[in-house]
């Protein structure tokens, strides 16, 4: 019976003894690997430096900045032509509604129009701001073969597939959209006629 119960003991100590040195290691490999992991102010200062000149007229590419995809658009004369006469169409014209994206450079009418430095070249993160889509770029006219969410005299810009929001050729989003804001803009600026610092 003796031999039983310290039999019994030492097995119950082995086992304790093994979760604790389990938990010990665990103590000190967590904090390690965290230690390995970027900064909060290392990712957010982080920045992606990108020709737009590679952009032909007419086209989008994406791009990623921060891990999110960004919409680069070289906007031609016609499509530029798009965005004026439907303001009244508009949930944000002037984009004011988020004041945390405004960003200095936009302050002149037209800079606020165009939402860019440069009226040609449009850079907007990628994500539909009604539940973070990727919205299709169709810079036409609406067709039938959209749906009859098209609304009436839209001129063409991004369609977003998941809830049916609408965005102008200058990413403002469209009245009737359940989108709440216009698309991003993120900080950027020119380091030269045709290199462009996202953030």
């Amino acid at each position: 019976m003796t031999d039983q119960a310290n039999q019994s003991r030492r097995n119950f100590l082995y086992v304790a003894a093994g979760g604790l040195g389990a938990v010990a290691a665990g103590a000190t490999v967590v904090p390690f690997i965290g230690s390995m992991l970027p900064a909060a102010d290392t990712l957010a200062a982080s920045k992606t430096e990108f020709d737009v000149s590679t952009v032909e007229a007419g086209q989008l590419v994406v791009i990623q900045w921060q891990g999110k995809p960004v919409f680069v658009v070289n906007r031609t004369a016609e499509l530029l032509a798009q965005v004026d006469g439907h303001d009244d169409r508009l949930k944000d014209v002037n984009s004011e509604a988020i004041p945390e994206v405004q960003q200095d450079w936009m302050d002149t009418p037209e800079k606020r129009k165009y939402r860019a430095i440069k009226p040609e070249y449009l850079i907007v993160v990628a994500s539909c701001t009604h539940l973070g889509c990727i919205p299709l770029f169709k810079p036409t006219q609406g067709r039938k073969d959209w749906g009859d969410s098209v609304p009436e005299n839209w001129a063409g810009g991004w369609h977003c597939p998941c809830h049916g929001s609408y965005y102008d050729i200058s990413a403002r989003v469209v009245n009737g959209s359940p989108a709440p804001h216009n698309l991003h803009v993120m900080p950027y600026k020119y380091t030269s006629d045709t290199k462009v610092v996202i953030g």
